[in-house]
């Protein structure tokens, strides 16, 4: 099996190379190894910068139109709702072996310091994503896209309100988690396809959700969720996004397996729906993934031998080869991690951060002295 392993690997690289381009071709190529990848090897290989010639070939081959093909025909070929459950459906208990220990969370988390571990690293984040909500006793919650509900647990904690706090997942593994573990109302719900009862909800936000929205349904949904808040509501998404119009070359492996059928919009593309559908952006935010990507490919080596016995040599290869990938996406800036803080045109009181009462008060003190 293993034989017949390596030689689809060579039979595949060309033609992978040609149609999908070297950084496509590279990725699977290692990525259907039979054998145990070095890990110093895999980070060395996809992080590291060579010569400026092969670089520039490996960030734009196949030209933009051609990558612009491929990502329109990738939803086209592949069930998005289908390729979300054969992501995160893997095992909770292999994403338990490389993600922190409190919370779960798959989404970037913010290192302050150089000695911040993933768990104070995602705790930080908790904590920023938890004042842009501001959650108060009483007020009805969504989270569209919870995973295995980080921050619905961090919601509770500070509110102590269980009752009004929903999540839609898609995925079965996450949703038998929280009930579990937690005992919210976790629903495994498509929220790009559902209907929402108007002026229903306080708050909504999303973390890691909306780089599953399909282009087309960008639109439908931010109108749907505008109208789904209360006037004096509040919208917050965590999501990354593409910089250009053409997915950069070293996505379109995620887009063909990784998170099979995912179609990523552009920063303005996000901004101009947000206008459309009759939102105000009153925060954004710019936040740096690749530290979280080092943590997890560090804490994923570390627990190589328990995720060998959990999904199987190809798989942790895999993921190696990805987290390492996504490094190098964002450090080239073709990926951006962002924040925005959405109210309805029509709030009868604007939104404003704690951070500029503080800003303000100092400002003030400043010129009185």
């Amino acid at each position: 099996m293993s034989s017949f392993s390596n030689i689809r690997r060579y039979v595949l690289y060309f033609p992978e190379f040609l149609l999908c381009g070297p950084s496509y071709a590279r990725f699977f190529f290692f990525a259907r190894s039979s054998e145990v990848l070095d890990p110093k090897f895999v980070w060395k290989t996809f992080t590291s910068s060579g010569n400026p010639l092969v670089e520039n070939f490996m960030r734009n081959y196949p030209p933009g139109v051609v990558r612009k093909l491929w990502a329109f025909l990738y939803p086209k070929l592949q069930d998005r709702v289908a390729g979300i459950s054969k992501h995160y459906d893997i095992s909770n208990d292999f994403y338990q072996l490389f993600l922190d220990r409190k919370y779960m969370f798959y989404t970037c988390a913010d290192f302050l310091t150089n000695q911040d571990t993933i768990e104070t690293a995602q705790e930080n984040k908790a904590n920023y994503i938890l004042g842009l909500i501001d959650p108060q006793p009483g007020e009805k919650i969504l989270e569209i896209g919870c995973g295995w509900g980080s921050m619905l647990k961090k919601i509770f904690n500070f509110t102590g309100d269980r009752e009004n706090l929903y999540g839609y997942t898609l995925s079965v593994e996450q949703t038998r988690f929280i009930d579990q573990t937690y005992g919210f109302s976790a629903q495994l719900k498509d929220f790009i396809t559902t209907e929402y009862e108007p002026e229903a909800w306080d708050k909504i936000f999303s973390i890691g959700g909306m780089e599953h929205v399909p282009r087309a349904d960008l639109l439908p949904l931010a109108r749907k969720l505008a109208s789904a808040i209360k006037p004096s509501g509040r919208l917050v998404h965590h999501f990354f996004c593409q910089m250009t119009s053409a997915p950069p070359a070293k996505l379109l492996a995620a887009g063909a397996d990784i998170f099979p059928g995912i179609e990523l919009a552009t920063w303005q593309q996000h901004v101009d729906t947000f206008e459309q559908a009759g939102l105000r952006i009153v925060h954004h935010s710019v936040h740096d993934y690749r530290p979280t990507l080092k943590a997890w490919f560090d804490r994923l080596v570390e627990n190589k031998e328990a995720a060998l016995k959990l999904v199987g040599v190809q798989t942790y290869n895999k993921y190696l080869c990805y987290l390492a990938e996504a490094w190098r996406l964002f450090d080239d800036r073709d990926l951006l991690l962002m924040r925005f803080v959405l109210q309805r045109q029509d709030a009868p009181n604007p939104w404003a951060s704690s951070l500029y009462a503080e800003k303000s008060r100092r400002n003030l003190q400043a010129v009185c002295k």
